[in-house]
């Protein structure tokens, strides 16, 4: 009788260690891998075998390598978890821009039009540079272009030149532990966007932010929050502005995060100095604000006029339930409230203290 007792309690543990390990183990629905050992070696063959408008959530995994595509996820293909290795390693790019490809719309590198996306440990990459002459007309190269709901980036690198991503309509993207790089307006359009523990890279004396939001339609537009913006390594920049107006409602607040001595005096910028541009007096109309920033370049007694410092009420208003509820903005009719949840976060925090003279030692830390 002992003996059996035994011989149950050891299956018994030895049932409960598998289980164990089969809640934790995470399981891929599709394995991407350019060396033929997964289902597939092309990202955009995962992509087409999702099937349309399903409930349940399909994880691919892309296994290490350079995938040079022109991805598309369509509306149609919801709920698709992108998971890589790590970004240093699992890189999707292309080279395509505006003036070969028929407008900035379809520069992308990669497009995800669907609702309920999820990437981690990914970098999204266009190379081509509007820095060099053979691109200098039509040079903006867009590597993420972001048009559904609810999508979600972990531990992510978005890297190009300019236009790098593109939060092209009002609706909700959540940017957690990522890096992005560019050099003119590299971060735009008009999403409903919040950046949390980002590295905000300048390759330029440009602009990184070009807000495309609706006048008096959105409460919210580009919000980051605990963010770092410094120069990319060796750039020879000293002349960066947190942001332009592209459209009349454009909203971009900076929230305690670390500014680099690269950022211009005034902080902020109008479109263009040219009165007969159509967007030369959408500063007007236009929201651009700091809370709490600090660094070198975050003097803001020399601040433009028209952008705003929050007092302590004003920044309570900017949590992520607020900023993601469906009557967030009139422009586009949003499907319910939102407050993203990441469950693995590995990142520490990318901030350095405000006595630092720089942010690379964290950023270092954050990401290595």
């Amino acid at each position: 009788m002992k003996k059996t007792l035994l011989t149950f309690y050891f299956l018994l543990i030895s049932f409960s260690a598998a289980l164990h390990a089969q809640k934790n183990k995470t399981v891929y629905d599709i394995v991407v891998a350019a060396d033929g050992s997964g289902n597939y070696t092309k990202v955009q063959d995962a992509f087409n075998a999702v099937p349309d408008n399903n409930s349940k959530r399909t994880v691919i995994f892309v296994k290490p390598g350079v995938y040079k595509e022109k991805l598309k996820l369509t509306s149609g293909k919801k709920n698709v978890s992108l998971i890589g290795e790590s970004y240093k390693n699992t890189i999707l790019t292309y080279d395509d821009y505006a003036e070969i490809a028929g407008g900035t719309s379809k520069s992308f590198s990669v497009l995800i039009e669907a609702n309920d996306f999820f990437a981690e440990n990914i970098t999204f990459e266009n190379t081509i540079s509007s820095e060099l002459s053979q691109y200098k007309k039509g040079g903006q190269a867009v590597a993420l272009m972001v048009n559904g709901d609810r999508v979600i980036f972990h531990n992510c690198k978005m890297s190009g030149f300019q236009d790098t991503f593109y939060l092209k309509a009002n609706k909700r993207t959540y940017i957690k532990d990522c890096i992005i790089d560019g050099t003119t307006d590299f971060i735009f359009g008009a999403g409903i966007a919040l950046f949390e523990n980002c590295v905000i890279q300048c390759r330029k004396d440009s602009y990184i932010t070009a807000g495309n939001h609706e006048a008096g339609k959105s409460k919210y537009g580009f919000v980051f929050k605990d963010c770092v913006i410094m120069k990319y390594p060796k750039a020879a920049i000293s002349k960066v502005s947190l942001g332009r107006p592209w459209g009349a409602g454009a909203n971009t607040v900076f929230i305690h995060s670390y500014e680099e001595s690269i950022i211009i005096p005034e902080g902020w910028s109008i479109w263009s100095k040219d009165p007969e541009n159509k967007a030369y007096d959408n500063w007007k109309t236009s929201f651009y604000a700091e809370y709490d920033c600090f660094g070198p370049g975050s003097d803001k007694d020399k601040r433009i006029s028209w952008s705003k410092q929050l007092n302590k009420v004003e920044v309570s208003e900017y949590t992520k339930e607020k900023i993601f509820a469906a009557s967030t903005t009139t422009a586009n009719k949003l499907e319910g409230d939102w407050n993203p949840v990441i469950e693995k976060d590995k990142c520490d925090s990318v901030l350095p203290s405000k006595k630092a003279k720089n942010a690379d030692s964290n950023f270092e830390k954050a990401f290595n």
